[in-house]
């Protein structure tokens, strides 16, 4: 099962971001990260990609099973 939320804390955590940090270079809300992160709501493709381009990490990668 893949886990989207808990991803998106561990990359963030891992790039010493707080969730506002995260938001801004996104250009989105951190209310937004904060409920991704939680498995409240599930990012749309656009959304999740603005978050990914904050980071050196393409969606395929994103969803890459972890090795």
């Amino acid at each position: 099962m893949l886990d989207i939320g808990r991803k998106l804390q561990d990359l963030r955590e891992a790039h010493g971001l707080s969730q506002r940090a995260l938001a801004r270079r996104a250009g989105i809300s951190n209310a937004l990260i904060s409920l991704i992160e939680k498995e409240k709501t599930s990012p749309s493709v656009a959304s999740l990609k603005k978050i990914l381009d904050s980071f050196p990490v393409e969606l395929s990668d994103f969803f890459a099973p972890r090795k």
